[in-house]
C-alpha cells in the first residue's frame, strides 16, 4: 500500500455548539508567574504549551462539526494492499478559543490528518516557524510552509525566553508495535522539554503517537527524570486492520512505571470519533498509582509551579 495514499488526505469543517469534557481528576489552575510552565488542552493532541514569554502550539487540529477531519479510518477492516476507508471522523465540542498569533513556533509530531488537519492548513500563517520529522518537513512545504525545520531524534533546539530558556530535544515515536505496519504510518517524533528560568526548572515529555517500547524507553530515560509526562491515548486502531495505533491505559500505565513521571497529563482523547477508549477507564488504572494524573477539560489550561 502506498503510504501517500494511505496518509495525505485532510479535513473540512464545519460549525458545531460545544460539548464541554468535565473535569474527570486533579488538575492545578491557579494564578501563577510567567516563569512557570502552563499547558492548554485545546482537544486531541493540540495543545499551547507556554513558559517564560514563548508559546508552542503542538499538532494543530481545528476541525469542528461532524466531518472534522476526512481521513483514512484506522478503526475499519480494510485490504492493506487496497488502503482504508476514508471516513469523516466527528470533532463532538466547539474548538477552545486561543490566540493563534500569540504562538511562537507550532511543533509537529507527524502530520497524520488528525495532527495537522485542514482547517490548521488554512489558519496558520505559511511562515509560521515549525518543528517537525524530515519527512514531514517536506510535505509541508509542498503545502507551501516555508519556516519549517527537521529535528532529528537525539538533536535539541533551543529558545530563549525572557530571563531562562526552553530546551527540546527529539526522541523517537513508533506508532505500532509491528514493524510492517510501522512502516506504512512512517517516522514521528516525540519531544523532550527542559523549561528554566532563574531557580525555576520542569522537564516535560510529550510523547507523541507512540507506545512503551524498550527503544523509545531508553532514549527517553537517557534525558532525565521527568516532570510532567503527557501521552497520546484513545486506543485507536483496536477493531481495524493495522490494530492498536495510539496507547490505551494498559499502555500508559506501563510507560509510566517505566520513566516515573511525577505528573501525568494525558491528550489524544475524546475529542475526536476516531478515538475508541473512553479517558475513565485510564482514571481507573492510575488510581492506586504514585504518579498524579491531571485530565482536563478541552479549553482548560493546569499549571506545573
Amino acid at each position: 500500500m502506498d503510504r501517500r495514499k494511505f496518509l495525505g488526505l485532510s479535513g473540512t469543517t464545519a460549525l458545531v455548539s460545544a460539548v464541554g469534557l468535565p473535569v474527570l481528576a486533579h488538575a492545578t489552575v491557579n494564578d501563577s508567574p510567567e516563569e512557570t510552565l502552563q499547558i492548554q488542552w485545546l482537544g486531541g493532541a493540540t495543545m499551547l504549551i507556554s513558559f517564560d514569554g514563548v508559546t508552542f502550539l503542538t499538532d494543530p487540529a481545528f476541525g469542528v462539526g461532524k466531518q472534522a477531519i476526512v481521513m483514512p479510518n484506522p478503526n475499519e477492516m480494510f485490504d492493506l494492499a487496497k488502503g482504508p476507508n476514508i471516513k469523516p471522523q466527528p470533532r463532538f465540542g466547539a474548538l477552545p478559543a486561543f490566540d493563534l498569533g500569540a504562538v511562537t513556533a507550532t511543533l509537529i509530531s507527524h502530520s497524520h490528518p488528525d495532527h495537522f488537519d485542514a482547517a490548521a492548513e488554512a489558519k496558520i500563517a505559511s511562515d509560521m516557524a515549525m518543528i517537525t520529522t524530515e519527512h514531514d518537513k517536506q510535505v509541508l512545504v509542498k503545502k507551501g510552509f516555508s519556516n519549517i525545520t527537521a529535528l532529528p531524534w537525539g538533536e535539541q533546539m533551543v529558545f530563549p525566553t525572557k530571563s531562562g530558556q526552553i530546551t527540546i530535544t527529539a526522541v523517537p515515536a513508533e506508532h505500532s508495535e509491528n514493524a510492517e505496519i510501522l512502516k506504512i504510518l512512517g517516522p514521528g517524533n516525540g519531544y523532550f522539554f527542559e523549561f528554566v528560568a532563574g531557580d525555576y526548572r520542569r522537564t516535560m515529555y510529550w510523547t507523541g503517537d507512540t507506545f512503551p517500547v524498550d527503544d523509545v524507553m531508553a532514549k527517553v530515560q537517557a534525558l532525565g527524570a521527568i516532570d510532567v509526562l503527557v501521552p497520546h491515548v484513545g486506543g485507536v486502531g483496536v477493531t481495524g486492520a493495522l490494530g492498536k495505533i495510539s496507547m490505551d491505559a494498559a499502555d500508559v500505565v506501563d510507560m509510566v512505571d517505566r520513566l516515573k513521571p511525577k505528573r501525568v497529563l494525558p491528550i489524544h482523547h475524546s475529542t475526536f470519533g476516531l478515538f475508541l477508549e473512553p479517558i475513565w477507564k485510564l482514571v481507573q488504572a492510575m488510581e492506586r498509582h504514585e504518579a498524579g494524573l491531571d485530565v482536563i477539560a478541552e479549553g482548560s489550561t493546569v499549571q506545573y509551579q
